[in-house]
């Protein structure tokens, strides 16, 4: 890809006024190989209060058919996903996916890293990413393209409190859940539920500082700010949709959600708290469906948590996951 190209494929996604001669650098350095399946383009982000983030885009080969915004989970980095975001460039998504402030390739984000919370990632950084997504369906030679959502557990259950979700056209939850811990099904669960969320997160803040990542068996640390949202949150019914501070825009949804349950994803996102995301969009126009994929279901051992989005048992579920929705979201389809 020449530099031109890559300030072509850039201003696809960012408005001209958004690209700093830094950030034009920046793009050209960290541009994809020549021989991949299509293009894809490392570039930078900037939220509203000024914090930047590192995202990439993927173009297909193609003209692209309809736009999407990958949004991970509670402090996964972007990369994790680099294997959906491609398979899902070859179907004719232009895609999108991003650190959050304090994550990955992000960790620069102009706040200290204490007080990052996880409503910044969902109020602020989210926001950032789906303003690019929108900014490149409607750069579009013809009609704006349709837009899709996917989001997986934090990244999910975010687009209850997005600004601007009545825009788009289509959502996919991958295990994304409003996990009060009530709601875990057995008397055991329950219990390693209330103590993660009522001790254990609290507890590693005040030894550490942070959520290490061995803390939760592996992964990036937790900023301090986002543990104790976590914590708080999961203590009280309703998750955020009880706390007064935060803004819930669910009832606003308009377009067509499939909200997937996991079988054997029992620590992060059983049922029923994935139940619990589906009712806080009770009462929009819009559909929000419960979906459930087991393991027996793709011919695989397990899925977990954060299977889905392994090459392995992602390669199985994903024209699944992508077939439903553009079912019953057929402008998905171009």
């Amino acid at each position: 890809m020449t530099s031109t190209n890559t300030q072509d494929m850039a201003s696809r996604w960012l408005p001209g006024t958004n690209m700093t001669p830094a950030m034009q650098h920046l793009t050209q350095a960290f541009e994809s190989p020549p021989g991949a399946d299509q293009s894809e383009l490392d570039l930078c982000l900037t939220t509203q209060d000024g914090s930047q983030l590192w995202a990439t885009v993927f173009e297909p080969r193609t003209s692209a058919r309809a736009v999407a915004l990958v949004a991970p989970a509670t402090a996964v980095p972007r990369h994790y996903y680099r294997a959906f975001a491609r398979w899902l460039s070859t179907r004719g998504y232009a895609v999108l996916t991003l650190d959050y402030r304090g994550i990955g390739e992000s960790r620069l984000a102009a706040q200290p890293a204490r007080s990052i919370s996880m409503r910044d990632w969902m109020q602020q950084d989210l926001q950032a990413a789906l303003a690019a997504v929108q900014h490149r369906a409607r750069a579009n030679s013809g009609a704006p393209l349709a837009t899709l959502w996917v989001g997986h557990s934090l990244g999910g259950h975010a687009l209850a409190q997005c600004q601007g979700l009545e825009d788009i056209d289509a959502a996919i939850g991958v295990a994304a859940q409003l996990p009060f811990w009530r709601l875990w099904p057995r008397w055991h669960q329950r219990m390693g539920a209330l103590l993660f969320f009522g001790l254990w997160l609290p507890l590693c803040v005040r030894l550490f500082g942070r959520l290490p990542g061995w803390a939760l068996g592996g992964g990036e640390e937790l900023p301090a700010a986002a543990a104790l949202d976590w914590s708080r949150w999961g203590m009280t019914p309703g998750y955020f949709t009880s706390d007064p501070t935060v803004e819930i825009t669910a009832h606003r949804w308009t377009g067509t959600a499939h909200l997937w349950a996991i079988s054997d994803d029992k620590v992060f996102g059983p049922r029923r708290v994935v139940e619990a995301l589906q009712q806080a969009f009770a009462n929009a126009p819009g559909v929000a469906e419960l979906r459930h994929v087991t393991p027996a279901d793709l011919g695989v051992p397990r899925i977990g948590h954060f299977g889905p989005f392994r090459r392995t048992i992602g390669e199985r579920l994903w024209p699944r996951l992508l077939d439903d929705i553009e079912t019953a979201v057929p402008q998905l389809k171009g």
